[in-house]
């Protein structure tokens, strides 16, 4: 059973080797077929991994617009303590100097402060508000250009492909 395996083979392999003569193929042409397969490999694997990149940078921009909004919060939160804080201080320092605190000078001091603190929060929720919309449009972008440098990927490996044609 062991001679007939190498018979075989060799019966096998002499009509194969004879057939890839005969049509032509020579070890040059196969080599050249095998650095075409690799040159369309490699272009699709340098733009999948230049996408990867981007895509990664896009998921690193989203996550910056996340911490922007809960930083907007955390500023919010301290001006409103900020704001009761002073509004607090205020009506200690108009009580015990005998000022009724529900009407007149302390009534427009207190006023006074709660619309200069809702200016200032709505100012800083609009220009978090802009520089959240700025990184999503960045993220966005990034995701685009992702699935440019796929494209491009796969339509470098198609111009190696139709170049060795």
């Amino acid at each position: 059973m062991t001679m007939i395996l190498p018979v075989l083979m060799g019966a096998i392999g002499a009509p194969a080797a004879t057939g890839a003569a005969a049509s032509g193929i020579s070890a040059a042409s196969l080599l050249s077929g095998v650095a075409t397969v690799g040159g369309v490999l490699a272009s699709i694997g340098a733009g999948n991994a230049q996408a990867r990149s981007l895509d990664a940078q896009a998921a690193a921009t989203r996550m910056e617009a996340e911490n922007e909004r809960v930083t907007s919060l955390q500023r919010s939160t301290a001006m409103k303590r900020e704001l009761a804080r002073i509004l607090g201080e205020n009506d200690v320092s108009y009580a015990a100097a005998g000022i009724d605190l529900g009407s007149g000078v302390a009534q427009e001091a207190r006023g006074a402060a709660e619309t200069r603190a809702a200016q200032e929060i709505s100012i800083d929720r609009s220009m978090s508000d802009a520089r959240r919309g700025m990184l999503r449009a960045s993220a966005a972008t990034y995701r685009r250009m992702a699935r440019q440098a796929r494209t491009t990927g796969f339509m470098n490996a198609a111009g190696t492909l139709a170049g060795a044609l």
